[in-house]
This record gives C-alpha cells, structure tokens and sequence, in this order.
C-alpha cells in the first residue's frame, strides 16, 4: 500500500521516485494482477494499490507502473477529490487528484476503488446508516471507471463486525492495514510500503577490486551508485595499492557509510586470495565484482538481478560488453566477427556474445571458448557450493563459470545492458578525466576544512594533469616537449 510518490520523502508516507522505481524492479519476477484476479492462496502474485489519491500519484507513479506494464489499484475518497490534505497537520501539503485526471490514471493502467466518502474510522462507527452512507458510491464518482469499485479500502485499515456485514453485502472483498489477515476476503491486511522496504528476495552485493586503479577507481563507484537499482551492499577492496586508492575508498565509506564498505588487504594476496577474501567480507546472495577499471551501464544491476529473479535454473547472469580506451579498436579487431557488435562515435567498441538455447550448447561453447566475462552475476549459494575461485591455469573466472555449468547450473544473458571494458594505455584521454574527477572527489573532500588550495596533493595532482594535458596534445613534437620541460613550463 502507497499513499504518495515525491522526489523527497519528508514522513514516512512518501516514498520517493527512486526507491519506488526499485521497488517496482523488484516485483518484476512476480506476477502483478488487479484484485479482481488476485489468488490469496498463490505467494507469486501481488496486487499495487494507493490511497487517497494523490496527484503526485499521476504525475512519479504511473509512468514507472507503465514502463512495467503493472496494473494497480486506486482507493478514493470523494470528498477529498480536487482539495488537499490540509485536514491533516503533521503532514506536508499535498493535492489530491481531479475526476480528470483520475480517468486518466484509469488510462493508464489503474482502476479505481472505494474508500469511503468522508474518511472516517469506522472501527468507532456504530451507526448503522452513517455506515452505510459512507459504503455508497455516488453515480457520477462510480462513472469514472465503469470495470471498477468492486473492492473497499478500510479508512485507517479499521473496522468493526457491522462495518464488515454491510462491505460484504456491496463489495467482493476488502482491505485493511493493520486489523486483518492473509485469508480473509473482507479483511484482506496489506503491507504498507516505506522508502527502505525491499520487495525481492535476494539482496545484491558489487565488490569493486582495485590494485593501483585510483585513476579510474572513482568512475567505477559512480556508475554503481547511478544503477537503477542500486546494490544492498558496495565493498571496494584494496589489494594492498600504494596509489590513491585508499584516500578515495575511504572518502566514500565517509559519504556513504550505510552503503559502502572498504577493505585494505596488508599484504597483496594475488587475484584468487584476494577474490575470496571480499567474497567473504559481502553477505548478499547475488554478487558480481566490477573492476575499478571498468563502468557499468545504468540498467546493468536490475537486468542481471532480474535474469537471476525470472530463471531459478540459473546461476549465472551475464551480458555483452563494449571496449573503450585508445586500445580499443586494436582489441576489437582481434574477436571473431561473429562475435563483433557496433562501433559507437568511434568510441565504443562493442562485443556480443551468444545466446544458448540448451545447456548442451552453453556446454560446448564454454569447453571451446569463454563467453561470460567476469563481472557476471551470479548466486553466492553456487559460487559456495563449487568452492569459489581456484588458481588454475585458466582465468579465474573462466574456471569457476566452467565449474558451476559442470554441476548442472545454467547462465542466462541479461540482453538490455553493458559491461564497459577499459582498454588501457597511460596517454589515453580516459587517463585525462580520471585526474580531472580525482581533483574534483578531493576538492569536495578538502573543503570541508577549507585546505584544498593550499593542499600538497592538490598542487602535484595539478601538476601531474597539466603535464599529461601538454604531453597528450604534443607527444608526437619530443622538441617541443623538451623545451617546455627545460623552461618549466608546467609550475
């Protein structure tokens, strides 16, 4: 049960856009059906309702309801229509919808319900005909939705044992908040949703492994941050880096401390230890890792965690990835072209990999030749079971994804998103922006306490940018580039 969809959340009855869009996500598995259809004996369905109804209801909810195609359901309350809540002083002003725009949530995908005329709780209501006057529905509100008001919504999710008799003789069923139960079809209870409620069963870890990638380690914890679904849990582990890792890692964990965790091994523990040790340190049943070198497309958490909802078969999530970098074409050119994608803005160089329709073609394929790159999704539960990752003479990920299809499991391919694979080279452009973003991650860092102008690290960074800035447009003239160090140019 929601009552209003907003950018913030002052009180708890606003959830906000982002936190409803995962939520949504999240039902994505389920099957979403209007009352009307709802089993209360099938766990897999479940029914979206709002109270009220509030117009920011029309204007963050059901665009998010439609992109998902859900139905949902609408309780109003008549007298309410086209005023606001100023009735109620605790909370923050917010109008209710108009019969048009009503109609035009029944447009899109809603239906609306009865909730009585005036709001009252009708637990305290012992007058036989009050109840009753509050259970009618006037004609011209009932016009709005000619499929609609079979089903009431208890104000306050309140009742009493004459309030029930009378619903049951004018509706199919009812619902409650916090008075009824699961089995009841007139006292049906529904969960009422905040901001921190998950609706999924599986919470998501991203590990972000860097060794001495803090030039681009701040690219790589942004794209997982602006994720559509954001992971439960974030744990950026330092394979004992003697860069800037450190200082960045630890300047998130500050910024986010609910969120992201920061491991620094004592001594470099190599790919296979380290691996297993941050696979240790997360507890979410989905996990892939991203390297600090690497991005990943906004979509990429809730397309990969939605193959792993929809295929309990699978255990394994994966998709296509593109490179970029100055050595991305030279890397593109050496895939097969079957397996060649589309080049974007001479930027992206994307690689698709195949589909499988059996799992004796999955089989073959992986024998012949990996196509499951390694920040895979996949389930903590298997990686457990096949006894994580192993040094071999194979990639540490190409042998455990081998492991897990040879004890039955299957990989699925996310279609709709990306991997963004980083193709290094130390004059890139890339390297560019990772100082330019470093520079500004420690300016936010430092103003705080009003050092960053006079900062050591802020004067050698700065440095360091120009110089590379001056060697990447003029690398090809070594005279040019002698001469400017000679008149040190670069103070």
């Amino acid at each position: 049960m929601y009552h209003k969809i907003y950018l913030d959340s002052p009180t708890m009855w606003w959830v906000t856009v982002n936190d409803f869009y995962r939520q949504m996500a999240e039902l994505s598995s389920k099957e979403v059906v209007f009352l009307e259809d709802y089993d209360v004996n099938n766990p897999n369905q479940v029914v979206i309702t709002f109270d009220g109804v509030y117009k920011n209801v029309l204007q963050y909810a059901m665009p998010i309801m439609k992109h998902f195609g859900y139905p949902f359901e609408l309780f109003i309350t008549s007298d309410y229509l086209d005023k606001d809540n100023e009735f109620d002083s605790v909370e923050p002003n917010a109008p209710f919808t108009s019969k048009e725009e009503l109609q035009e949530l029944v447009a899109n995908g809603g239906r609306l319900q009865w909730h009585t005329k005036s709001h009252p709780n009708l637990k305290e209501v012992t007058d036989r005909e009050r109840i009753i006057d509050e259970l009618s529905i006037p004609e011209d509100i009932k016009s709005l939705d000619p499929a609609g008001f079979n089903w009431f919504a208890y104000p306050h999710g309140e009742f009493n044992d004459v309030v029930v008799e009378e619903t049951a003789k004018r509706f199919k069923g009812a619902v409650s908040c916090n008075q009824g139960n699961d089995s009841d079809i007139f006292k049906l209870n529904r969960l009422t949703v905040v901001n921190e409620t998950s609706l999924r069963k599986e919470n998501i870890a991203c590990i972000i492994a860097s060794y001495n990638y803090g030039d681009f380690l701040i690219e790589a914890i942004e794209s997982v941050l602006k994720q559509t679904i954001v992971p439960d849990e974030i744990l950026i582990t330092d394979d004992h880096s003697d860069d800037d890792t450190q200082l960045i890692a630890e300047g998130y964990v500050k910024k986010y401390p609910n969120l992201i965790k920061y491991n620094r091994n004592e001594t470099n523990l190599g790919i296979v230890a380290h691996f297993n040790k941050a696979i240790k340190l997360t507890t979410a049943e989905y996990v892939f890792f991203l390297g600090a070198d690497n991005r990943l497309v906004s979509n990429y958490v809730e397309d990969c965690s939605n193959v792993l909802d929809h295929n309990k078969d699978a255990a394994i999530a994966y998709t296509d990835y593109a490179f970029f970098g100055s050595r991305a074409k030279l890397t593109h050119q050496n895939f097969t072209n079957e397996w060649k994608g589309a080049v974007i803005l001479d930027t992206f160089y994307q690689i698709n990999f195949p589909e499988f329709d059996t799992k004796e073609a999955l089989v073959a394929q992986i024998e012949k030749r990996n196509c499951i790159h390694g920040s895979s999704m996949y389930r903590r539960s298997v990686f457990d079971e096949v006894g994580g990752y192993i040094t071999s003479k194979k990639a540490e990920d190409y042998n455990l994804f081998k492991r897990i299809i040879a004890k039955g499991w299957t990989a699925k391919k996310a279609r709709n998103t990306n991997l963004e694979y980083r193709q290094h080279n130390i004059y890139q452009a890339n390297n560019i922006v990772g100082m330019q973003l470093k520079m500004m991650h420690y300016k936010k860092m430092y103003e705080e306490t009003n050092k960053y102008n006079n900062s050591t690290y802020f004067k050698i960074s700065y440095k360091i940018y120009k110089g590379l800035r001056f060697i990447k447009y003029n690398y090809k003239s070594p005279l040019r580039v002698l001469k400017a160090i000679k008149g040190k140019l670069f103070k």
